[in-house]
C-alpha cells in the first residue's frame, strides 16, 4: 500500500518496504499524486532537480525507475510501474491501494450521509477520512514542483474538517471540538468558516466571553494583517451572540423585540402597515444549520434595515406635516 497523505511510506502486508534516495523518493510521489495518469520526463525532471537538472537527467530517472521497480515487485507480479514514450505511468488498482483513494472513498460516503441526515454515520466516516493524514502531503521532500501538486490536496483536507466541524456542530458535540476547532483557526486564521464555527461551538458551550472574544481576534487579525473586514456573515453572528440572540442547541430561539414607530407627540404608535420589520429568527430554524441560518440573518438584516429607513422617512413626513399644522 501507499501512503502519501504525510510522509512518504510504502507497505507489503503491513510491513515497510524501504525506499532508499531522494530522488527516488521524489519521483515515486511525484507518480503517486498523479495515479494512473502520464507523468511526462519533463515534468519528473523538475521535481528532482527543480531548475538545474543535469545533461544527464533523463538517464538518471531511467535509473531511479528500475531501482524502484525491484524495490515494488512482488511475487511474480509485474512492475506497477509502466514507460510510455517520453512519460511513465504508476497503476495502482483497488480502493486502498493508495490511502489517497480510502480518504476520498470515505469523504464520498461521508457527505453522502449528510445529504441522507445521518448525521452520527457521517461523523464517524469523515472522522476516519481525516485520520489518515498523518502530516503535510510528501512531508521532507522539498520540491516546489511538488508542491503545486500538493496544493489541491491540502484545501481538500481543510474543506472536509470544516465539514466534519459542521456535522459535529449539529450533533451538539460543542464541547467536544473546541480544541480541534482553536487549533486549525490557530493554523489557519483566515478561514472564516473555521471562525464562525469556533465562536458557535463556544457559545452554546455556555462561554459567550470566549465567543465575543474570538471574534474581535479574528476582527483585529483581518484588519492588521490583510487591511479588510471579516465577511459580514461573521459580523452578524457576533451581534447575534452579543444580544443572546441564538438559541442554545436544541431550542427555540428567543422572540426578538418588537419595534415601535416613534411619534412627532413622543409616543410610540403602532407599525404602519407595509413596514413591519422581519424577526431575524424563527422557531422554524432553530434545528437548521446555524452557519446556513446566519446567511438567512443577513438578507432580513438587510430587509429590516430598509424597513428602519421606511419608518424613519414616515416618521419625518409626519413630522414635517404637524410643524407645517403648527405655523397656520
Amino acid at each position: 500500500m501507499f501512503h502519501i497523505l504525510g510522509p512518504l511510506l510504502v507497505t507489503s502486508g503491513g510491513e515497510p518496504i524501504e525506499i532508499s534516495g531522494i530522488r527516488r523518493q521524489k519521483l515515486l510521489a511525484a507518480l503517486l499524486l498523479q495515479p494512473n495518469q502520464m507523468v511526462s520526463l519533463d515534468r519528473l525532471v523538475d521535481v528532482m532537480w527543480d531548475d538545474r537538472p543535469p545533461a544527464s537527467a533523463h538517464g538518471q530517472i531511467r535509473i531511479c525507475v528500475s531501482g524502484l521497480r525491484r524495490l515494488l515487485r512482488g511475487g511474480e507480479r509485474d512492475s506497477v510501474i509502466e514507460t510510455h514514450p517520453s512519460c511513465y505511468r504508476i497503476s495502482v488498482h483497488g480502493e486502498d491501494a493508495v490511502d489517497l483513494f480510502t480518504f476520498e472513498r470515505l469523504v464520498s460516503q461521508g457527505r453522502a450521509m449528510v445529504r441522507d441526515d445521518q448525521l452520527e454515520r457521517a461523523e464517524r466516516l469523515l472522522k476516519s477520512a481525516l485520520a489518515l493524514w498523518r502530516g503535510p502531503v510528501a512531508a521532507g521532500l522539498d520540491s516546489p514542483a511538488l508542491g503545486a501538486l500538493v496544493v489541491r490536496l491540502h484545501e481538500d483536507r481543510l474543506t472536509v474538517q470544516e465539514e466534519y466541524f459542521d456535522v459535529a456542530l449539529k450533533l451538539g458535540y460543542h464541547q467536544r471540538i473546541i480544541g480541534d476547532l482553536t487549533g486549525f483557526v490557530s493554523e489557519n486564521p483566515f478561514r472564516e468558516r473555521a471562525c464562525a464555527q469556533l465562536m458557535l461551538a463556544l457559545y452554546h458551550s455556555g462561554r459567550q466571553a470566549d465567543a465575543l472574544k474570538t471574534f474581535r481576534a479574528v476582527r483585529a487579525r483581518f484588519s492588521e494583517d490583510l487591511g479588510i473586514e471579516p465577511a459580514r456573515d461573521l459580523h452578524v453572528l457576533h451581534q447575534s451572540i452579543l444580544v443572546g440572540r441564538l438559541s442554545p442547541a436544541g431550542s427555540p430561539p428567543a422572540d426578538p423585540p418588537a419595534y415601535a414607530v416613534p411619534r412627532p407627540d413622543g409616543h410610540q404608535g403602532r407599525r404602519p402597515a407595509g413596514v413591519a420589520l422581519l424577526s431575524r429568527t424563527s422557531p422554524n430554524t432553530a434545528t437548521a444549520d446555524p452557519l446556513e441560518q446566519l446567511r438567512l440573518e443577513n438578507d432580513l438584516l438587510r430587509t429590516e434595515r430598509d424597513g428602519l429607513r421606511r419608518i424613519l422617512s414616515l416618521w419625518l413626513d409626519l413630522s414635517d406635516a404637524d410643524q407645517g399644522a403648527a405655523a397656520y
